[in-house]
């Protein structure tokens, strides 16, 4: 071998070392940068990757009425929930889910897309209070479900129906405005809530802490494994003034006035057919029963409404949601009547045994108040006895218009109570000259002060 020959095997061997050393330092270079420099963001995208967390809701706290009989409570069912990100391209998954859960494959797309606005890879519920039979199916064809796992869930129980539904109210998942405010208190996309009543009033307390759970799932999005779980906490008791004896009574009776009220022929009564209840103890104010009618069946919320039903209750023209116990402004009828001798008496208006004379009507001008019947001569006594318009449409022209309002307002008469149920109660309005000049633009006439005095206006 001559010497040329050995020069250009060693100018071979020194570019391949060259080029080994070469390609072993960008190896090198492209280690350390994936280590050193990226090497935290890799491995929380790893992480990402093989991690899903699950929210599971605690079990709302139980109501109970004055004597401890349970009034509302949950029982355990089970909720679908899918990983928005690792379901949403899989066509077999999507049209599953469709067949079995019978919710149409655009629902199931926005459903999932509005999820993966803030919570993409995360299982976030796709339908609650699944049939056990539907979620055998989906427990059978798991192997083939990636992205989707099925949890226990704490479903809202209302035992006796449309009993006490505005006293309630109903859960529903939380809206996009409802979330706006509420997320700084812990609430979250998917959240249930409460509505209306008792469960939207006390949400916070009843509500309880959820439960948290990491699946570590596979390269195809199976769970293999939980990594963690944090357990929950059940919601606190609320424990009312309600009695439950006394609010079934309540709702039977409005139901037994309407229908005779409808029974009748005379069109003032036939046409009833909504109408309200509220019991207190005069001793201290405590609400002992409350009822509006029509109710509505909170357990239709439970789960996933149909829209059908959803529907049917919401153009119902009686309007079943209204809480007419507390939104309801209604004239007052004959329980003014008392305020009216009252202020009389108060003003020295009216000795307790001055007689009046009730021939059954009286007139105002060109209009007439009538009586219920020809009373003849009474006292003030006898005549709130009888509920005689007579008698206090008289005191009330003794009084005027502004006095007997200032005391329906001393009494708190047109001012909100104070109950805590939501929606707010509405206030309620006590009429006079200059209420009227205000809102009207018209003169007082003495036919509405006797009209005030009775609870006709």
């Amino acid at each position: 071998m001559n010497n040329r020959t050995i020069t250009g095997l060693e100018r071979s061997v020194k570019f391949l070392t060259i080029l080994v050393v070469f390609i072993f330092s960008m190896l090198l270079c492209r280690l350390w940068y994936l280590q050193i420099v990226k090497g935290e963001e890799k491995y929380a995208e790893s992480s990402n990757i093989r991690m899903r967390p699950i929210r599971i809701t605690a079990p709302r706290g139980n109501i109970y009425d004055r004597q401890g009989e349970l009034l509302v409570t949950s029982r355990f069912s089970h909720v679908v929930s899918v990983v928005p990100e690792d379901v949403k391209d899989n066509p077999y998954v999507v049209r599953f889910l469709s067949q079995v859960l019978q919710l149409s494959e655009t629902e199931l797309f926005q459903m999932m897309e509005e999820s993966a606005k803030y919570q993409k890879d995360q299982y976030v519920p796709l339908k609650r209070d699944v049939d056990p039979a539907v979620i055998g199916q989906i427990l059978e064809a798991k192997l083939d479900l990636p992205g989707v796992v099925v949890e226990d869930y704490p479903v809202r129980y209302y035992p006796k129906g449309e009993w006490g539904a505005h006293l309630f109210g109903y859960l529903g998942e939380i809206s996009e405005q409802e979330l706006a405010q509420r997320r700084s208190l812990g609430y979250r996309l998917g959240d249930e809530i409460g509505k209306m009543g008792l469960e939207r009033t006390y949400d916070l307390e009843l509500k309880g802490e959820e439960a948290v759970r990491i699946w570590e799932v596979d390269r195809v999005r199976q769970p293999i494994r939980v990594l963690e779980e944090k357990k929950y906490v059940p919601g606190h008791n609320l424990h009312l003034t309600i009695d439950a004896r006394l609010q079934a009574v309540a709702e039977q009776a409005i139901r037994d006035q309407i229908a005779w009220a409808q029974a009748q022929t005379n069109e003032q009564y036939n046409k009833a057919n909504a109408g309200s209840v509220v019991v207190l103890d005069p001793r201290n104010g405590e609400i002992l029963a409350l009822v509006s009618y029509p109710e509505f069946d909170p357990n239709l919320f439970v789960g996933n409404i149909s829209r059908a039903a959803f529907n049917e209750l919401i153009n119902n023209p009686l309007n079943p949601f209204s809480n007419r116990v507390t939104r309801g402004k209604f004239m007052p009828g004959s329980t003014f009547k008392p305020i009216t001798v009252l202020a009389a008496l108060e003003e020295n208006l009216v000795d307790p045994g001055e007689t009046f004379n009730c021939t059954g009507v009286v007139r105002y001008a060109n209009r007439q108040l009538r009586c219920s019947q020809v009373h003849g001569k009474q006292n003030v006594v006898d005549g709130l006895k009888n509920s005689c318009n007579i008698v206090m449409a008289e005191l009330a022209l003794r009084l005027g218009p502004e006095r007997l309002a200032s005391y329906a307002r001393l009494l708190g008469l047109g001012e909100k109570t104070g109950l805590k149920l939501e929606p707010e109660e509405l206030d309620g309005l006590i009429g006079d000259p200059e209420w009227k000049k205000k809102a009207r633009g018209e003169p007082w006439y003495p036919m509405e002060t006797a009209l005030i005095a009775i609870g006709q206006s």
